[in-house]
């Protein structure tokens, strides 16, 4: 099994500012794109949403801890290459963040069409937005 340091090597994975984690493309092109997406914990994917459905796709490392506000409510997905959820898909224009479990966690996070902006949330803004939820503290602020 590669290391995270490996992985980063291999895949020439880089800082993503603002949402956190590091990243490098796979492929894009007028129909989509997709991303290689790690995280080495403490480090997270910000609370953040996107115009596009975005698929991510466990497949290495720890699982992942996969947060959505979907219908005024907070989702929580456990995303794991060896369990029973390995992938989700989220819908456009909901609030995601994630972290690793434990370590580190490396996805593949696909979008059709392909990525054109992100609006990253902050506390106030989702607190305001959404006063009686208990909203994981995954900002970058």
């Amino acid at each position: 099994m590669n290391s995270p340091e490996d992985l980063i090597s291999i895949f020439d994975l880089q800082p993503l500012p603002g949402e956190g984690g590091l990243w490098s493309p796979i492929f894009r092109n007028k129909d989509g794109n997709a991303i290689h997406f790690m995280m080495i914990s403490p480090d997270f994917s910000a609370w953040h949403r996107l115009t596009e459905p975005e698929l991510w796709v466990h497949i290495a490392g720890a699982p992942i801890d996969l947060f959505t506000i979907e219908d005024n409510r907070l989702s929580h997905t456990v995303l794991s290459s060896e369990g029973p959820t390995h992938s989700y898909r989220v819908p456009p224009y909901i609030w995601m963040a994630a972290r690793p479990k434990v370590g580190w966690s490396l996805a593949i996070c696909a979008l059709t069409p392909p990525f054109s902006g992100m609006e990253l949330g902050n506390r106030k803004q989702l607190s305001e937005e959404f006063p009686n939820l208990e909203i994981p503290e995954l900002f970058h602020e």
